[in-house]
């Protein structure tokens, strides 16, 4: 079944997270995806955190992360440092609806890619630049990373502790994926706005504003009252309790929220501690408010000997907010996410020893245009032939002689795998938490192909 996208071309010139995660989810509703690769920059993904810790024969076709980001894409190869690549990246993109890109403007400006190139190419292009600081301004052509993003976004000034100095920033490369669900939000306007007028458009992301956007209420908490707030941990301007509290087991968590004096009887209730409801220290929001520290010290003097996720439900079944705090496996064959088939099994090509494995679906659900079936990221060049052959009119003769010429390739120039330490190592140096030798049968079990 084709997705509701069936009919949209996109050329992805992207790296790591940020386009690579938006175009994904592009491609998942129905859009042809065509990611360019080079054969002697190799894409970092490729080359690390491969499938269980194997970097012998082809490992840059066995990248964990690159198959996360790369899903349902059609794959090719191009050197554009050579006239002959450069020249058939622009033949594709007069054939095609979109082109998106995440390198700084320096480099795009090198290639002479920027939109006023391309649009005499193909008028109604679109073309997507999603860069750490924007395509204009003074910071455009500063090197981002996830971390460096996050702090010039605002958001790592708010995360914290209050008995630490410095913020906490998250673990994950926050500002790409934010960044790549607006970039989503903004392509569909702009075919949205071609189809009506037939006009293309440059659509500049930048993945510091996408991220500071997400949060409004610093920036207006100044500009209306010249605050600036002070990190608070996992509490809250105005509820407690509110916080992540331990529970029975190593490193297990249960996060709680209580929003009003209702609430407050409950969760005294269900950890039978009715002294603490009386306690004139809590009597109202304010009071618990007010003594918050120590409250939240009582609090997991008692959630520790519970289980989280039964207390997790004893809670929600009597009212009050609760979670259970979820690492990978738990998140994996979590019940609730199985039975609404928010993973999708997919199967690789034989070559690469892969098994099929379940992959995290899209956030959203639509009953009349689902999502495509998944197809696992191409190979490298894998669809080099399909793609010069079928969509250029190019002669297997041509394509023979730009293998031949390195214009266009299989694997990379200088294949040099990240060789990561033994799992037991990585545990020991304090880079993994465990390690579940039988994790293969437990997935399989869950996830039959």
């Amino acid at each position: 079944m084709q997705g509701p996208l069936a009919g949209v071309r996109i050329i992805e010139m992207g790296q790591l997270i940020a386009i690579p995660f938006s175009m994904k989810m592009l491609a998942d509703m129905g859009a042809q995806v065509i990611r360019l690769e080079s054969t002697g920059r190799l894409e970092s993904y490729r080359s690390d955190s491969v499938y269980k810790n194997d970097i012998s024969g082809e490992f840059w076709n066995k990248g964990a992360n690159f198959y996360e980001q790369n899903r349902n894409k059609l794959g090719v190869t191009l050197d554009l440092s050579r006239p002959e690549g450069l020249g058939i990246l622009k033949e594709l993109i007069r054939v095609s609806d979109v082109f998106s890109e995440n390198f700084t403007p320096r480099v795009i400006k090198n290639f002479g890619l920027e939109y006023e190139d391309i649009r005499k190419i193909k008028p109604d292009i679109i073309m997507v630049s999603s860069t750490g600081y924007g395509f204009y301004g003074p910071w455009a052509n500063y090197g981002a990373t996830g971390p460096a993003t996050e702090g010039a976004a605002g958001l790592a000034y708010q995360t914290g502790y209050t008995d630490r100095d410095a913020p906490v920033m998250s673990e994950i490369p926050y500002t790409d994926y934010t960044s790549g669900e607006h970039t989503v939000f903004a392509v569909m306007a702009a075919l949205m706005h071609r189809l009506s007028t037939g006009q293309g458009q440059f659509v500049d992301i930048s993945q510091t504003q996408a991220t500071s956007a997400t949060i409004p209420e610093i920036l207006m908490d100044y500009s209306a009252n010249g605050r600036t707030g002070n990190r608070m941990g996992n509490q809250d301007t105005v509820m407690s309790p509110h916080g992540c509290y331990p529970c029975q087991g190593d490193d297990r968590w249960i996060t709680i929220a209580v929003s009003n004096n209702q609430e407050w009887q409950t969760l005294c209730n269900v950890l039978r501690q009715g002294d603490w409801a009386s306690n004139s220290r809590f009597e109202d929001d304010l009071s618990r408010w007010q003594n918050r520290d120590e409250l939240d010290g009582l609090i997991g003097t008692v959630t520790h000997s519970w289980d989280a996720h039964e207390l997790m439900t004893a809670l929600q079944s009597a009212g009050v907010a609760a979670g259970v705090v979820m690492d990978s496996q738990d998140l994996l064959f979590d019940p609730h996410l199985v039975e609404r088939n928010f993973y999708e099994v997919v199967s690789h090509h034989d070559s690469t020893g892969i098994p099929p494995l379940p992959y995290a679906g899209r956030p959203w659900k639509l009953s009349r245009t689902p999502a495509v079936k998944g197809m696992p990221a191409p190979l490298m060049g894998q669809h080099n032939s399909l793609i010069l052959e079928n969509m250029l009119g190019k002669t297997s003769e041509e394509v023979k002689a730009l293998e031949e010429s390195g214009i266009i390739g299989y694997g990379p120039t200088t294949p040099r795998p990240v060789q990561r330490p033994p799992m037991d190592e990585q545990i020991r140096q304090g880079r993994m938490q465990r390690f579940e030798s039988d994790f293969e049968e437990q997935v399989k079990r869950t996830f039959p192909a």
